[in-house]
């Protein structure tokens, strides 16, 4: 693999930094704050832009390093742009997953398996995880925002053409930069760039920027990354190989530079079971349904074993939606269908997901007037079958129309 190569000056600005909770910003250390409260208690998240709830920003923000202070009367979640950053990089990096509970209210948790692995790295390497997770993965869309672009990544929004001409540079951004990035580029990650300590940042109001300049570290990094991260099936300098958004592939180009990296966070082998135990709920109508799965069963029929279990037919279209482990929904869709691009229920397995415990997705039928089932993986258990069957019933189905 072919790295691209950085001059002995950068080189020297990365392996000269000094890396600890608090430097060269305070990510890592605000980061743990928001991960140690959503590893004590789930964060209520609200139902539209599921993002957490205003009453639970504010408290966290007073804990923050540098909190925010919103001039307006009744600030919503978004005018907290610090703590709104934070829950992206918990989304982005498989820290924190969302659950549905009760009557469709929402929550974020930590994924346990993943927190283990956070815990055995050092600062240094905390802080290229975090960088790894927004640099690859940080999209608005996890957090119920929307930039314009190519991608809602950091580096190929279009709020980017006010950040560099060629490249990033260290001179303080110009006037119509200032005023336009809030909105092209996202107030959220204006607040990384200050976290992460890739820039100075002043604000002269809640929604207008007074100041942003790079730092030597920032126009280093982002120099190196806005050249190695084919974000959208681009192509790269020649010669280069380093796509980062591949797994470890952070990792494979950190650790040239720098001898303290040894390991980033990366996915989790997920160890399957023969069978799993799901809950299939319609929370509408408080009744739900326990089925036994076997792990190479298809998406196909486990549509149709739902279905059948609260006694409906399987006349019209239907499609499975559910979250990977870092925020981007997944859609598996009826073969009927047939578009490109997609998956498909009758060649996607249960094993394909792959099943977590505690993990959650929703069917819906009828694409007219959708009915919506959200299942809730239990348990995976070691027990064999070949079928799908009902283990219990709770609460009357509503009649298809």
């Amino acid at each position: 693999m072919q790295y691209i190569k950085l001059s002995p000056h950068a080189l020297k600005i990365i392996q000269s930094q000094k890396f600890s909770d608090t430097e060269p910003g305070s990510v890592v250390r605000d980061f743990n704050i928001l991960l140690n409260r959503a590893a004590e208690k789930p964060v209520p998240l609200s139902k539209g832009k599921r993002q957490p709830v205003q009453k639970w920003t504010v408290l966290l923000n007073e804990e923050l390093t540098i909190p925010d202070h919103p001039e307006l009367k009744r600030p919503l979640t978004i005018h907290y742009p610090s703590v709104l950053c934070l829950y992206l990089l918990i989304r982005a990096s498989g820290l924190g997953r969302i659950i549905i509970t009760g009557a469709n209210k929402l929550q974020l948790i930590t994924n346990e398996n993943m927190i283990i692995q956070w815990q055995q790295l050092t600062p240094v390497e905390q802080y290229f995880s975090l960088l790894d997770a927004w640099l690859t993965r940080g999209s608005s869309d996890i957090i119920g925002e929307e930039l314009d672009g190519r991608d809602h990544r950091p580096l190929s929004c279009s709020g980017v053409t006010f950040l560099r001409h060629s490249d990033f540079l260290e001179e303080p951004i110009s006037n119509i930069g200032l005023e336009a990035l809030p909105i092209s580029f996202g107030s959220y990650n204006i607040a990384l760039l200050n976290l992460f300590g890739l820039a100075n940042v002043q604000w002269q109001t809640t929604n207008q920027l007074e100041m942003l300049q790079f730092t030597s570290l920032g126009v280093t990094l982002l120099n190196a990354f806005q050249k190695s991260i084919d974000l959208h099936g681009l192509a790269l300098p020649a010669g280069c190989k380093d796509i980062l958004y591949e797994d470890d592939g952070m990792l494979q180009v950190v650790k040239q530079w720098r001898d303290d990296v040894k390991q980033l966070l990366h996915p989790s082998n997920v160890q399957l079971h023969n069978s799993y135990l799901i809950k299939v709920s319609m929370y509408a109508y408080k009744c739900h349904r326990t089925l036994m799965v076997p792990v190479n069963a298809t998406m196909e029929q486990l549509a149709t074993a739902i279905l059948a279990s609260f006694s409906f037919s399987n006349q019209h279209l239907h499609y499975f939606s559910y979250e990977d482990g870092y925020g981007d929904t997944c859609n598996v869709v009826d073969p009927r269908l047939r578009s490109r691009y997609v998956d498909y229920t009758d060649d996607t397995f249960i094993k394909d997901l792959p099943p977590i415990p505690g993990d959650q997705f929703s069917l819906f039928y009828d694409l007219n007037n959708p009915w919506k089932f959200v299942i809730d993986i239990i348990e995976g258990i070691d027990e064999k079958t070949d079928t799908i069957t009902v283990t219990d019933r709770k609460g009357e189905a509503p009649k298809e129309n």
